[in-house]
C-alpha cells in the first residue's frame, strides 16, 4: 500500500513538471523597440510598426507614448520592419531575422517629412 501511494505521489510529481516544461517552451522571438524623431530625439507615439516576410501574415502593432514597440510570437524567419507615422517619411529595417526565444532589439530614427524634403533640396544644389 506505502509503495503504490509513493508511486503515485512519483508519478503526479512527474506529470506536474513535465507540463511545466512543455508550457516553457517557445517557439517564436520577437522584435522590440523605440521609434524616436532623427532630429529631436522625442518619442514617435502611434507609429505603425509592421513586420512581414514572404509567406506569412503581417504583424502590425503601435508604438505607446514612449515610442516603444513589442513585435512578439514571431515565428523564426527573415522580416522586413516598416515603421510609418503622419509627418515622417517611412522607417525600414530589411532582414530582420527572428530566431527562437530571441529579442531583436531594432530602434528607428524617423525624419520629418519637412527635413527629408529640405535634405532632398540641398542635394539637389549641392548637385549644381
Amino acid at each position: 500500500m506505502k509503495t503504490q501511494n509513493a508511486i503515485r505521489i512519483v508519478v503526479a510529481a512527474l506529470a506536474v513538471s513535465s507540463a511545466g516544461l512543455a508550457s516553457a517552451q517557445n517557439v517564436t522571438g520577437q522584435v522590440v523597440g523605440r521609434v524616436m524623431d532623427a532630429e529631436t530625439g522625442k518619442a514617435v507615439a502611434g507609429a505603425t510598426v509592421t513586420a512581414s516576410s514572404p509567406g506569412w501574415i503581417d504583424q502590425s502593432v503601435k508604438t505607446d507614448a514612449t515610442g516603444y514597440y513589442v513585435l512578439s510570437l514571431l515565428p523564426p524567419n527573415h522580416y522586413r520592419v516598416a515603421v510609418r507615422a503622419p509627418g515622417y517619411t517611412e522607417g525600414l529595417a530589411r532582414d530582420v531575422q527572428v530566431m527562437i526565444d530571441w529579442r531583436i532589439k531594432n530602434d528607428v530614427k524617423l525624419l520629418s517629412a519637412s527635413a527629408a524634403a529640405g535634405r532632398a533640396g540641398e542635394r539637389v544644389a549641392q548637385n549644381r
